[in-house]
């Protein structure tokens, strides 16, 4: 039988929707080409407002009534929604199973983040809402040499971590095993004193280190986490440039599965240096960040140069605070770059709120064991010291810094000096003998030149056209200027560029770096809470920024012209492409007028001509002919806007073209498995038990099933006498009983069709009570996976829609 177009369909599952029920096997239903809301619901006001994620399946299946073969069925996202809120994705894996519903695909989802290592077992006991727990539990063991050996483990403010439960046997009704992944709130590492913060809390109670639970203690453990690769993502893009090689440029190679919301936030007074002299150290200056109360008590800010590190671990510095007229009252957290300051009152839009932060774009963190780096000095103050006798009876004394470089004991003895230039320590003589220092610092540029400089911005996204610099002369005259939007600096005596975050200026007199300020607005992304879309972004993968092109896996690249076709009469023409691989002509709905006998239209794929046979009653005008020119490809490396092809296109596309990753189903094609019997069948699927003296004659009546019918399940058939037996899929569990005098058709009461049949010959004789069957169907379709993702926002677009592409070869 010849496989046509109308024979590639996509199913609905048993359940569409957001509830706990949506997915399951696949049914009758099919979707609809060109009618809306098929699979997803129409997008809603609240949905703008608030945003959303929702997640489908479907089916793409060869629906034919025999085992015809689509040789590599691929879906993809031929067309992208017109929308720019609105995101689609196809997510793969090889987890996803016919009978998987929707927690089954939220585990799926949310199985890219996994807990890796173990760090610690046997940890605290901990109550449900806790949120910390003790430094000195941050430790790990390692065995070496037959000892047993403890390490401080240190974890990044932002590093993801898994808080289990775990233990062997029955499940204890007090402590039920779970997994809980959170986010370090403040690096750390650990020591005696102090805690470890994380967030989300604890959900449940935790055993304590000594609680025994069917024989064994210490199942609280602390583990790293650790990424699976095995999910991939397609979505879709377009060229940004005409392909020319086999490298192509592309709009984006990445996508946010969760919607974040983005506000502009306001650095103003941003300094890069308070020193111009190679000879003079300077003190600390903290940066600043300023903006006006909006009315309420939390204020996000993004602190992409935050220091961080062991630095300020160990002498217990804060590497940020806030600093309003209301700081007295504002307590502050750090995740990653984000630092979060609450009032305990609201602040006004005439109030100022603000915070002040160590700068690694300033600073960095040195220790007197490495060399001392070149054109640094050391900073004023940041100066931890420890002094250490060669006699051991007088051990180690901590030094404290004071005016001028000298290091002294807490009595007041000058032990030493310090050369904040050279960071050469000049040791005093001391009764008690000879004695090493040892320091840590903070360090910054020795020299910066006076008539040009460049800096890199502090802000990931910055507006380049809010971009405001000014500086004094050395006759304090004041210079100001501004960039465009293209980066390019102008104005009184100052001229530069900003290009990928990094200001360079020249000015063209002598200038006071130390008065340079700018002000500069920046796009701050917010990530919305995890229970608003029903997803944990601690378990997805860097957040939910997902690749929608992986390496080693196939595109397709399509572009497609557009024709108005008017008052249809039988015999009109039109010229399409010659070289289309695609035609077809919609109605105003999205209907397609193609059919099997050319009913409407048929298109001449050598000369491009496309003739109206009809006037295309029972349709809706305005009627669109559409011709598409495309391939597949492979990609075998992916950059940053750029897809890395095994070889040149055939074609040239021009700017525009989609540009679409696949997922390659495979060959499509309902069949039988290998056909086992056994003397006896236990519950378990993975594992086959020894040969039964009868078999099944599979060779001359071998089981009958049909593209249009047959499932993805594993069956078993268990004899409760000679001639009686049950039949038990994985999946569906048991479905018929039946006997060995007539053939088995167990009917599908999704398509109201036998699954499969096996014919009464092919049974034999000689069953026995309890012996078993087995086999696996294969279904001529697969299930897959779509995502969509509705940011926060408003559009002026009513109706939109995206193009889910299925195709194949015949065989």
């Amino acid at each position: 039988m010849t496989i046509t177009r109308a024979d590639l369909k996509i199913f609905k599952p048993e359940v569409l929707g957001s509830n706990d029920d949506a997915g399951g096997q696949r049914t009758k239903n099919v979707v609809q080409s060109g009618d809306l809301n098929q699979l997803f619901k129409a997008i809603s006001d609240m949905d703008h407002a608030t945003s959303t994620v929702e997640i489908v399946k479907f089916y793409p299946a060869l629906d034919t009534p025999g085992t015809e073969t689509l040789l590599d069925g691929n879906i993809f996202i031929s067309a992208p929604y017109s929308d720019p809120l609105v995101n689609l994705v196809i997510a793969e894996s090889s987890l996803l199973t016919d009978a998987a519903r929707m927690p089954d695909m939220v585990d799926i989802l949310e199985s890219s983040v996994r807990a890796g290592q173990l760090i610690r077992r046997g940890m605290i006991g901990l109550l449900a809402g806790q949120d910390s727990f003790p430094r000195a539990y941050l430790q790990s063991m390692y065995r070496y040499n037959d000892k047993d050996y403890w390490a401080n483990v240190r974890l990044a403010q932002g590093q993801i971590i898994c808080i289990s439960v775990e233990y062997a046997g029955n499940e204890n009704a007090l402590y039920p095993r779970f997994e809980h992944f959170c986010e370090i709130k403040e690096t750390v590492t650990g020591g005696q004193e102090g805690q470890v913060y994380f967030s989300p809390p604890i959900p449940y109670d935790t055993p304590d280190t000594s609680l025994v639970i069917n024989g064994e203690s210490g199942c609280t453990k602390l583990r790293y986490t650790s990424e699976n690769a095995e999910i991939k993502y397609h979505g879709v893009t377009t060229l940004t440039a005409e392909n020319t090689n086999s490298l192509l440029s592309v709009a984006n190679t990445t996508t946010e599965l969760l919607p974040k919301v983005r506000q502009i936030a306001v650095s103003t007074g941003n300094s890069i240096t308070v020193d111009d002299s190679a000879d003079v150290a300077s003190a600390v200056i903290l940066e600043s960040i300023s903006r006006s109360g909006n009315g309420g008590a939390t204020y996000i800010y993004n602190v992409p140069d935050l220091m961080s590190g062991a630095y300020f671990d160990t002498y217990g510095i804060k590497t940020v605070e806030a600093a309003t007229l209301y700081n007295a009252s504002a307590t502050v957290s750090i995740t990653g770059t984000t630092v979060t300051t609450t009032y305990n009152r609201a602040i006004d839009t005439d109030q100022t709120v603000g915070i002040r932060y160590y700068s690694a774009l300033r600073y960095s963190s040195y220790n007197s064991a490495s060399a001392f780096p070149s054109v640094k000095k050391l900073v004023k103050g940041t100066v931890k010291a420890t002094a250490t006798f060669s006699d051991s009876n007088y051990g180690s004394i901590r030094l404290y810094e004071y005016s001028g470089g000298e290091l002294r004991e807490s009595n007041g003895r000058i032990m030493a000096t310090i050369d904040y230039l050279t960071g050469v320590v000049n040791k005093n003589a001391d009764s008690r003998g000879a004695f090493t220092v040892v320091y840590d610092g903070l360090v910054e540029d020795a020299v910066i030149a006076d008539n040009s400089v460049s800096f890199p911005l502090s802000q990931p996204a910055p507006i380049l056209d809010s971009f405001y610099v000014v500086v004094s002369t050395a006759a304090d005259t004041l210079l100001s200027a501004s960039s465009d939007s293209a980066g390019v600096v102008t104005g009184t005596s100052i001229t530069g560029t900003i290009e990928n975050g990094l200001v360079s200026l020249t000015f063209s007199q002598s200038v006071d770096l130390t008065t340079l300020r700018y002000d500069i607005s920046e796009t701050v992304t917010l990530n919305p809470p995890p229970e608003l879309f029903g997803l944990n972004p601690l378990r997805l993968k860097n957040g939910g920024i997902v690749d929608i092109f992986t390496a080693w896996t196939p595109i397709v690249i399509e572009h497609t012209n557009v024709q108005v076709v008017s008052n249809p009469a039988p015999a009109q023409t039109y010229n399409v492409r010659v070289n289309a691989r695609y035609v077809d002509i919609t109605d105003s709905r999205g209907a397609s007028l193609w059919t099997v006998d050319n009913q409407h239209y048929s298109h001449n794929s050598t000369t491009g001509v496309v003739t109206i046979n009809s006037d295309f009653t029972g349709f809706v005008a305005p009627f669109v002919l559409t011709d598409s020119i495309g391939e597949e490809a492979l990609v075998t490396d992916v950059q940053n806007g750029k897809l890395q092809l095994a070889a040149e296109l055939t074609a040239t596309y021009p700017v525009g073209a989609v540009v679409s990753s696949a997922q390659n189903l495979g060959d499509l094609q309902a069949r039988v498995g290998p056909v086992r019997d056994m003397t006896a069948w236990g519950g378990d699927w993975n594992t086959d038990g020894a040969a039964a003296t009868a078999s099944m004659n599979v060779v001359d009546y071998p089981i009958e099933v049909s593209n249009n019918n047959a499932i993805n399940e594993d069956w078993v058939l268990i004899f409760t006498s000679p001639t009686a037996f049950r039949c038990v899929g994985k999946g569906v569990g048991q479905i018929a009983i039946g006997d060995t005098l007539n053939d088995f058709a167990p009917v599908n009461p999704l398509t109201l069709q036998p699954y499969f049949i096996i014919r009464q010959q092919a049974f034999g004789a000689g069953w026995q009570q309890g012996e078993a069957v087995r086999f696996r169907s294969y279904a001529s379709s697969k299930p897959a996976m779509l995502l969509r993702s509705v940011a926060s926002g408003h559009s002026q677009i009513t109706t939109d829609r995206a193009v889910l592409a299925f195709r194949g070869n015949e065989s």
